[in-house]
């Protein structure tokens, strides 16, 4: 089996493919909690809560004859199906022997007989969400195992034993969702989850759905590139014994002092040599990141990923954090490596940024989702939709990397993105897809798939 964390360092841009490679179906988008960082709690979210069923996933037959990975999940808790383990079944037996069938839970419904029933039918990769071990005043988290981690813990064993008893070779892992009240737990969790067997770990930033969860995401939207062109320009700056601090409304004044049209100057140069090297620059951004920075939080955030990259080598435990700021290049991991998306209402979309409606709080400002859909599984086979012209175009755009990396941008939050009062027709670069404020293609986010 591949793994599951293995990825190219570069970018690659690969030939259009007659089919998907990978396949992401929500089964359920039912769930048996209620987490704050779930886009279910999300202002706006109009997710209906609807199961999809053995006869429309039988459906996807002849996609699944070419697909060599399969995550059975979505925005609900996957064991609520209850044709989870025929869904499986089916796609074992007609899926390559080289193809893999796997979800991510909270873990709370595993069973022993459920676990056995699974791991017999064909899944061989499980991945528990756990993002604290503890609550309270020292954890201060959301805990998914509610009462305690003992619950997850025995879910991580009895898919174990299944996979003994039934001579499989599973992929346990738990996916981390990093945010400031919990971050300091991550290299225990990744101890917690070694002792009981896991093979890896996913991290991720999280995904604001409000201004105030906005608070505890660690990730930093500024790039290296823009983050190196601010730092140069800025000791450039002091050097002159100037700030760049100071210049918060310098470039208004109908009469400067001598520095502060020297330090308007640098400013100026700063952003010509963004504009001219092809490097999105959001200055406010740098400015705000530059202070967070003086506090040590970046110093902080990379001890701890130490720490986890520690705990992970010396329990032999694959860990995929991701990066402490965006990435220069942008890339696509969905379409690049040929995933496609099916909701538990048979629609398909291109990811999961995209496959439902809500609003999330970026860069400052709510911005509205609005799903972006080709077709669904129950009108038209889903090797049609794939190779239909829309969904094509999509994917080629996307490939093209030629839309703007709106999180850099100095006009962020505008009205191309916020998709309120309009939807989203095209960009300011002219692209026609709403791809421009991505965290996953910035690299904040990461999943199972």
């Amino acid at each position: 089996m591949n793994t599951l964390l293995q990825r190219p360092a570069e970018a690659v841009r690969p030939p259009e493919q007659s089919h998907p490679a990978m396949l992401q179906v929500e089964v359920t988008t039912r769930c048996n909690l209620r987490c704050s960082m779930c886009v279910k709690s999300a202002p706006g979210s109009n997710i209906q809560e609807a199961d999809l069923d053995l006869a429309a996933f039988k459906r996807l037959g002849p996609s699944l004859a070419h697909c060599e990975t399969l995550i059975l999940n979505g925005i609900g808790e996957p064991l609520l199906n209850p044709d989870l383990v025929g869904m499986a079944e089916f796609a074992r037996k007609v899926m390559p022997e080289s193809g893999w069938i796997g979800f991510q839970t909270n873990g709370l419904l595993v069973t022993e007989k459920l676990a056995d029933s699974l791991v017999r039918a064909g899944v061989d990769t499980f991945c528990i969400s756990v993002d604290t071990l503890e609550t309270g005043p020292t954890g201060g988290g959301e805990l998914h195992g509610r009462n305690g981690a003992d619950r997850l813990a025995l879910a991580l064993r009895f898919l174990d034993e299944a996979g003994r008893r039934h001579g499989k070779t599973l992929r346990l892992g738990v996916e981390f969702v990093l945010m400031r009240d919990t971050a300091d737990q991550l290299d225990k969790v990744i101890r917690w989850a070694a002792g009981l067997g896991a093979q890896f770990a996913i991290v991720s930033h999280v995904l604001a759905y409000n201004r105030n969860m906005e608070s505890q995401s660690l990730f930093n939207p500024n790039t290296p590139a823009a983050t190196a062109l601010f730092e140069k320009w800025q000791e450039k700056a002091r050097a002159e014994g100037l700030d760049f601090h100071a210049q918060h409304g310098v470039a208004w004044k109908f009469i400067k002092t001598d520095r502060e049209k020297r330090l308007h100057e640098l400013v100026k140069g700063l952003l010509n040599e963004a504009r001219e090297t092809g490097v999105w620059v959001h200055l406010p951004r740098l400015l705000e990141w530059d202070l967070r920075n003086r506090g040590g939080a970046e110093k902080k955030l990379q001890a701890l990923f130490e720490a986890a990259r520690r705990a992970a080598d010396r329990s032999g435990i694959e860990l995929r954090l991701p990066p402490l700021k965006a990435h220069d290049e942008r890339r696509c991991h969905f379409v690049e490596e040929g995933a496609t998306f099916v909701t538990s209402l048979g629609d398909v979309s291109p990811c999961q940024f995209l496959w439902h409606g809500y609003t999330c709080h970026l860069d400052g400002g709510d911005k509205l989702i609005r799903p972006w859909l080709f077709g669904n599984i129950q009108e038209r086979d889903l090797l049609d939709i794939w190779r239909d012209g829309p969904y094509a175009d999509f994917r080629a755009q996307v490939l093209r990397y030629e839309y703007p990396y709106c999180s850099n941008c100095p006009f962020v939050p505008c009205d191309d993105i916020k998709g309120a009062p309009y939807e989203f027709e095209a960009d300011c670069l002219g692209a026609t897809i709403p791809c421009g404020h991505c965290l996953w293609c910035m690299g904040g986010l990461q999943c199972l798939l």
